[in-house]
C-alpha cells in the first residue's frame, strides 16, 4: 500500500461501534489499502469478501482482541469489527466449511446514516465484480486466509495489561456483569484443576481407542446433545474422540435440542494451513463457543463448535423445542481440533 493511500485512509477511519451502519467500500478503494500480498496490517482481504463491496451492514461487534488457534494465545487486534453475521463461505479456499466470521478493517468501511441514499444499482453491481487477484492457495498446497494469518495480524497482549477489560467495556463487547461472569468461571476452572487435577479446557474420558458413529445428519434436522456422562464414555484421556476435543464450552449444551446447520467434511486447519477432511461431524445453528476457559475474558470470534455425531441423537420433530442459545455466542474453540 502506498504511503499516500495509507495516509488517506487512516485520516478518514472512524472508530466504529456496535449498531453503527457502514458501507463496504468499492473494491478499487479497498485494493488501494492492501500490500502486495493483499493484506492490511497483516490481515488478508479475501476473495470471498468482494461480493459485499458497495453493500450496507450494521456493525455487530468491535474486535479489540481475539484468540488465535495457531499460537494458542489471546492477542491484540486493532481497528477491526464484525458486521452482522457475515461469515466466509470458503468458496475460494477449497470449499472450507468452518464458516468463520469475517474480520473487517475500518479502512475498508465508511460510516453512513440510516436515512442515507443507497448506491445506484449499476454502481453496486460494478462494485461486486470479483476482481480480487491475490492468491490464497499456495503452490505447496497450503491456504492463506484471515484465520491462518491472525498471528501476523495481531500483537501479543502483556499479561499485566489490564486495559483490555476497559477496552471491552468501552467497545460494548461485554457488559460488566457478563465480563465478571466469564472471568469468575475461568478462575473457578483453574482452581478446580489445581485441587482435583481435572482439565480446565476439555471433558476427560478414559479410553485409549475411541468409537465412532455415523448418523448421516443433514441441515435442518433436529438433534439432542447427549448427556455429559454419555459423551465422557466416548472420549480418551485428552478429552478427544478421534482427535476432536469435547471442550468445557460444549458442556452447557448437553441435553439441549438444536438444529443441524451443516456438515463439516473439510476445513482449513489454522496451525498447518492445510485443508483437512473430517468424518461424521456437524455444526449446529447458533451454537458457538463462549470462551469460558479463557482467563483473559473470552473472545468474540464466534466460531462454530464441531460435534461428532456420536455425541448426538435424533429427536422427533413433533413437540420438539429448540434450546435457546442466547448469551452463548462469543468466542472460538481454541483447542477443539487436534486431528481428524
Amino acid at each position: 500500500m502506498s504511503s499516500v493511500a495509507s495516509s488517506m485512509f487512516s485520516s478518514i477511519t472512524t472508530r466504529l461501534l456496535p449498531g453503527m451502519i457502514v458501507e463496504v467500500r468499492p473494491w478499487p478503494e479497498i485494493a488501494a489499502t492492501l500490500d502486495e500480498q493483499g493484506m492490511l496490517d497483516g490481515l488478508p482481504f479475501m476473495a470471498e469478501m468482494v461480493r459485499f463491496c458497495g453493500r450496507r451492514f450494521t456493525v455487530s461487534r468491535r474486535v479489540e482482541r481475539t484468540c488465535d488457534e495457531a499460537s494458542g494465545q489471546m492477542r491484540r487486534i486493532r481497528n477491526t469489527v464484525f458486521l452482522e453475521e457475515l461469515r466466509c463461505d470458503g468458496s475460494e479456499h477449497g470449499g472450507c466449511q468452518k464458516a468463520c466470521m469475517l474480520f473487517w478493517k475500518e479502512a475498508w468501511l465508511t460510516q453512513v446514516e440510516a436515512s442515507g441514499l443507497s448506491l445506484a444499482a449499476e454502481e453496486r453491481k460494478a462494485n461486486n465484480v470479483n476482481t480480487c487477484l491475490y492468491g490464497h492457495h499456495l503452490a505447496d498446497g497450503e491456504y492463506i486466509c484471515q484465520a491462518t494469518e491472525l498471528t501476523r495480524a495481531t500483537s501479543q497482549l502483556p499479561i499485566w495489561d489490564l486495559r483490555l477489560y476497559f477496552r471491552d467495556l468501552r467497545a460494548k463487547t461485554h457488559s460488566l456483569p457478563k465480563l465478571l461472569r466469564i472471568l469468575s468461571y475461568a478462575v473457578f476452572l483453574r482452581l478446580r484443576r489445581y485441587l482435583t487435577g481435572k482439565s480446565h479446557m476439555v471433558l476427560e474420558g478414559r479410553l485409549t481407542t475411541t468409537p465412532r458413529d455415523a448418523l448421516h445428519l443433514q441441515p435442518g434436522e433436529l438433534i439432542r446433545v447427549k448427556s455429559k456422562k454419555e459423551i465422557t464414555a466416548t472420549l480418551d484421556r485428552h478429552g478427544r474422540n478421534r482427535g476432536l476435543a469435547f471442550t468445557v464450552e460444549m458442556v452447557p449444551f448437553c441435553g439441549g435440542t438444536f438444529r443441524v446447520l451443516g456438515r463439516i467434511e473439510k476445513m482449513i486447519h489454522e496451525p498447518s494451513r492445510r485443508l483437512i477432511e473430517l468424518a461424521n461431524t456437524v455444526i449446529l445453528e447458533n451454537v458457538v463457543c463462549d470462551g469460558c476457559h479463557i482467563l483473559r475474558g473470552g473472545c468474540v470470534r464466534a466460531n462454530y463448535l464441531y460435534w461428532r455425531e456420536i455425541w448426538l441423537e435424533r429427536v422427533p420433530v413433533e413437540g420438539a423445542t429448540v434450546t435457546s442459545t442466547r448469551g452463548n455466542q462469543q468466542a472460538a474453540p481454541l483447542v477443539q481440533l487436534a486431528g481428524r
